[in-house]
């Protein structure tokens, strides 16, 4: 055998031998590539295509110039898209980086190759890709661009969307940002209105310090009067007036909050061992009073029950017709009626017609109506001369009274005292008024004035009354009043002693004395000198409750 034939034979098996070789190799990496795509869960290694989308274009100059910014323009549909692409090619990015720096591959033989198409794959992912092409009239291909688009590349179109408008879309676009960013701003400043009302409606119910609800409410309404149509009014987002608004609401918020922490400072006050203290020797002391406060307080609730239950409406400060601005409640007195101007005008030149008018409608209740002035009058007088003799307790009891904080005696005396168990006789129900109040459409201007039921003003609405009865029920209801003078005669007459006990102020000089009706005036009584009698408030409370057993043994 020839040594050509030797060495041609050589060769042809080394060939075979390495194109085995490669073949096994080949096919190694087959397997760990097929492996490797199944655990990724993905068909091939295209999944990445090189170019997103391709443009033709018919110039040299067309080629050269053209950009982003002119395919968006061109294609509007495709941003949405484009960014749908590069999400989806950061995932892919994101799968293959989180393979390649922990897997169980790294020792194979062929995962070099692995690691080489991975990297491909994840290059071809960084970007979404345009190829640009000029093609001729005639068809030729005459040169290509390849427009390479990052993430930034294709947010800087939502930052910016000016950047694929016209002029004429452009401003249009900026007067609507304009409009949003003032809207924006707007609900800025009503979240913060609201924040503040929310706060007030939360801790409105926990204020017991006399004023504070009638301060809140003040507060409230000077909040709505320049925020809430100030805000709508503004129509610049520079304007200088937002800073004036701002300025008001933090001190408004300010004074609200120095309200609610007055009332949760004596309130903390109140749960503190100093003054468990104080209550617990006043508790002792006031064992052989608390029957007297336990009856100042039934007159005190006899006044409200005259006229039917009190009752504290809560109604919305503000209308708001956008609904920007949530609700209020806002107290209001109990007898309050809202009228409109001419209505206002008119009660006020004669509040007492009005009254009338307004909070004794029905003709068919004056009888029993004006037996509840008659009464009113009655127990008016008799908790003035109880407001009276409950000071002078309190000034028995100072030597038992220390180390009260002056905060708590100068913000809530009378509370104070009601918690250690004195009677409470407030101003407010010794005074009982009617109140007319107006409010304009705008809520802008308010106004109000009440007419306060004194001794003289109820004597002039009795007899106002009494002249609309008829002639019949005129002379049935007719009868004197007790006036403070025919009371002070009547105790003389009996040298201040109680015709029934014996008990006088000569020996208890805090008694309380009432004038009596000998055949009380629901038996056909008079308010006459004969009739009237002088007992101390225990035999007059005992009396009232043996008539009434007596009334509810005749039923």
């Amino acid at each position: 055998m020839s040594i050509i034939l030797i060495i041609s034979l050589i060769i042809v098996v080394a060939i075979v031998v390495v194109i085995a070789v490669i073949n096994f190799i080949n096919a190694k990496y087959k397997e760990l590539e097929s492996e490797v795509l199944k655990k990724l869960n993905f068909s091939s290694w295209n999944i990445v295509p090189y170019f997103d989308e391709r443009v033709i274009v018919k110039s040299r100059q067309a080629l050269e110039k053209y950009d982003d910014i002119k395919f968006f323009k061109e294609n509007k549909e495709k941003l949405a898209q484009a960014k749908d692409v590069i999400e989806r090619k950061n995932k892919i990015a994101t799968v293959l980086s989180d393979f390649l720096k922990d897997n169980e591959y790294k020792e194979h033989s062929q995962y070099y190759r692995l690691v080489k198409q991975i990297n491909t794959v994840i290059e071809k992912a960084k970007a979404y890709r345009i190829c640009v092409t000029y093609i001729s009239y005639a068809g030729n291909n005459l040169g290509s661009r390849e427009l390479v688009l990052s993430q930034y590349d294709i947010n800087k179109f939502d930052n910016d969307p000016s950047l694929l408008m016209g002029k004429g879309e452009y401003n249009k676009f900026l007067k609507e940002q304009e409009k949003e960013a003032l809207n924006q701003k707007q609900h800025k400043y009503y979240e913060r209105v609201n924040k503040l009302i929310d706060y007030a409606n939360e801790n409105k119910n926990f204020l017991f310090i006399k004023g504070s609800v009638e301060q809140l409410d003040n507060l409230i309404a000077r909040l709505f009067d320049r925020t809430v149509n100030g805000i709508k009014r503004i129509k610049d987002i520079n304007s200088e007036e937002w800073g004036i608004i701002e300025n008001f609401i933090t001190q408004i918020e300010k004074e609200v909050k120095e309200v609610v922490n007055r009332n949760q400072r004596i309130l903390k006050y109140y749960d503190s061992p100093a003054f468990l203290k104080i209550k617990e020797t006043c508790e002792v002391l006031m064992s052989s009073q608390r029957e007297f406060n336990e009856y100042i307080k039934e007159k005190v609730d006899a006044i409200s029950q005259l006229f039917g239950t009190r009752v504290i409406r809560d109604e919305t400060i503000n209308e708001d017709k956008y609904q920007y601005i949530r609700p209020y409640k806002k107290t209001i007195t109990p007898f309050t009626a809202e009228v409109s101007a001419a209505v206002f005008a008119s009660a006020e030149n004669n509040p007492l017609e009005y009254v009338i008018k307004y909070f004794y409608p029905n003709k068919n209740l004056y009888p029993e109506q004006i037996r509840k002035l008659h009464l009113l009058v009655e127990e008016l007088a008799t908790l003035k001369e109880a407001r009276l003799i409950i000071d002078n307790y309190k000034k028995e009891y100072q030597q038992y009274i220390k180390d009260v904080p002056d905060y708590v005696m100068m913000e809530d005396e009378t509370g104070f005292y009601s918690k250690l168990g004195f009677a409470n006789i407030d101003e407010s129900v010794l005074v009982v008024e009617y109140t007319f109040s107006y409010t304009s459409g705008g809520g802008m201007a308010k106004r109000k004035f009440s007419v306060p039921m004194t001794e003289e003003t109820i004597v002039e609405l009795i007899r106002a009354l009494e002249k609309r009865l008829t002639v019949s029920a005129f002379t049935k209801e007719q009868r004197a009043l007790m006036t403070n003078k025919l009371r002070e005669f009547i105790k003389k007459r009996d040298n201040y002693t109680c015709c029934s006990c014996g008990n006088s102020v000569h020996t208890e000089p805090n008694l309380l004395l009432e004038i009596d009706h000998i055949i009380p005036v629901s038996k056909g009584g008079c308010t006459i000198e004969e009739n009237l009698q002088t007992l101390c408030w225990k035999c007059n409370r005992a009396k009232s409750n043996k008539m009434l057993n007596e009334n509810l043994t005749l039923n």
